[in-house]
């Protein structure tokens, strides 16, 4: 069927070959380095809630400061069907991160038109950083899969008034809210959605009233700690960061992936940022001059509210994460996809250019991504060890957490271990509590009676920033091997001879 669209298009609404293609394109860039990167300790935390007991379970949907508690049990369901292994628990998230192209191509369609749904879905597909990810066993696709239908249910019900879509409102925010802590600032953008809906029913109010009480009953467990620690000054272990450094950290992500390194990355990285911030915006202005100022309104205020909402609280209290922001960044492709096409039609040799830019940017993010150790190394070092290890060396580690990580690797058991002492303890004034002395009675104690020691060194600045527990092992024993992982860190220590 072909429909009339106010952009003047003719608009089919069935999916073509161009469209199960990007789909296709989708899957296979998750999946072909879906095991490039190793595990990271966040991964192995969700790992490890998912077997939690179902009391524990059932407890950490309403218990204070517990971010994603609906994601364990389901995780846990999908490892009782596909198992355990790495690749099985991350393929999950592929599916999401999948199924979240499909969606936002369902919604941008009906926003705006097919040329630009079809192009979004592409960015979507091909984006580095929504592929990273959709590698991780975490809540990071699930979410966004359930903004995207709330959103494409708010749609339809604004414009039908039916009740089966208020339904898929009302059930993909309350599962959103319980996904991840800051979901909750989906409910505004609800709202705005419905107001600068362009064709608005007259059972709509009806429907929307009804939804937006009914959401207050799911969410009032949460509500009730999260309002409490909102605008409460506290340490939550995140850097404090201005609204200007959030901005630039959601384009990097968002525009070039997670590369990392130095020229000409770093380069790469700058004008994937520059070109993708400029087709937004352009995005956004040609929506406003072809008189869809709803559609600008509501895909500024999905990409914009949830921004705003973090940089506020992060006044008293820092949690700007740009993963935490994921969910918004359909809205950017979609404005950028709005840009690109804009550009065609003024120019197509521009448009042309613009979209090869940005295929070779996501394509750089994409290699990088697969191809340059990022997350720690654990496997490596795992291997390290056990090629080199003896019965009765003690594992150490620093941060003490990283043994789970190592342990995911190790299989067979860890042998014997220890948790290196922790030193960050401050007074109020930014004095440290504790010192050399406090290390060294600490050491003795743990290595007493073995003759070689493995430091396993991760994020050690989180639990000893000074460095003190190697700068005692250094003094008082021999370094005999050590090797640098990305991430992590091996030292093989000695006792000196006598």
């Amino acid at each position: 069927m072909v429909i009339d669209h106010p952009d003047g298009q003719k608009v089919s609404t069935s999916p073509s070959l161009a469209d199960a293609s990007i789909v296709w394109v989708a899957f296979l860039v998750r999946t072909s380095s879906l095991l490039a990167q190793g595990l990271w300790r966040d991964e192995v935390d969700q790992w490890r809630f998912a077997f939690l007991s179902p009391s524990e379970l059932l407890a950490n949907l309403t218990r204070p400061g517990w971010n994603g508690p609906l994601y364990s049990p389901l995780l846990r369901g999908w490892i009782a069907l596909a198992g355990e292994s790495v690749f099985a628990m991350r393929f999950l998230s592929v599916l999401f991160g999948v199924l979240s192209v499909v969606i936002a191509h369902a919604l941008i369609h009906r926003m705006i038109g097919s040329r630009q749904a079809r192009l979004t879905a592409l960015l979507i597909a091909v984006s580095p950083y929504m592929t990273w990810y959709a590698q991780e066993i975490k809540m990071y696709t699930w979410v966004p899969l359930l903004v995207s239908l709330a959103l494409y249910g708010m749609d339809r019900a604004v414009d039908s008034g039916q009740a089966r879509w208020w339904w898929l409102v009302f059930g993909a925010t309350t599962l959103a809210v319980y996904s991840h802590i800051l979901a909750a600032l989906l409910v505004p953008i609800l709202g705005l959605w419905f107001w600068f809906h362009p064709s608005r029913s007259p059972r709509a109010w009806v429907g929307g009233l009804a939804t937006a009480a009914g959401l207050t009953l799911p969410y009032l467990p949460l509500l009730r700690w999260q309002a409490a620690l909102a605008f409460v000054p506290r340490e939550t272990g995140f850097p404090a960061r201005s609204l200007g450094q959030m901005v630039g950290a959601l384009l990097t992500g968002w525009s070039a992936g997670i590369s990392q390194g130095t020229w000409p990355i770093s380069a790469i990285v700058v004008l994937a940022v520059g070109v993708g911030a400029a087709l937004a915006g352009a995005g956004a202005l040609r929506l406003v001059r072809i008189g869809r100022v709803d559609a600008t309104a509501r895909l500024v205020a999905w990409l914009m509210l949830p921004l705003a909402g973090v940089w506020l609280v992060s006044q008293w209290s820092p949690i700007f994460t740009d993963r935490y922001l994921i969910w918004s960044s359909p809205a950017y492709y979609t404005l950028a996809a709005v840009g690109l096409i804009g550009l065609h039609r003024a120019w197509r040799p521009l448009g042309v250019l613009g979209l090869g830019l940005t295929l070779v940017f996501a394509g750089h993010g994409l290699i990088v991504q697969a191809t340059v150790p990022i997350k720690p190394q654990f496997r490596q070092a795992v291997d390290a060890v056990a090629a080199r290890g003896e019965a009765g060396d003690l594992l150490l580690f620093q941060i003490p957490y990283n043994r789970i990580v190592y342990e995911a690797y190790a299989g067979d058991g860890l042998g014997a271990w220890a948790e290196a002492p922790f030193t960050n303890w401050r007074e109020p004034d930014g004095t440290y509590q504790v010192g050399t002395d406090y290390v060294a009675r600490e050491m003795r104690r743990i290595v007493a009676g073995r003759d070689r020691v493995w430091l396993v060194y991760s994020e050690a600045e989180i639990w000893d920033d000074r460095e003190l527990v190697k700068a005692w092992l250094d003094d008082t024993h021999v370094l005999q091997y050590q090797e640098h992982f990305a991430g992590v860190s091996l030292f093989r220590y000695g006792r000196p001879a006598r």
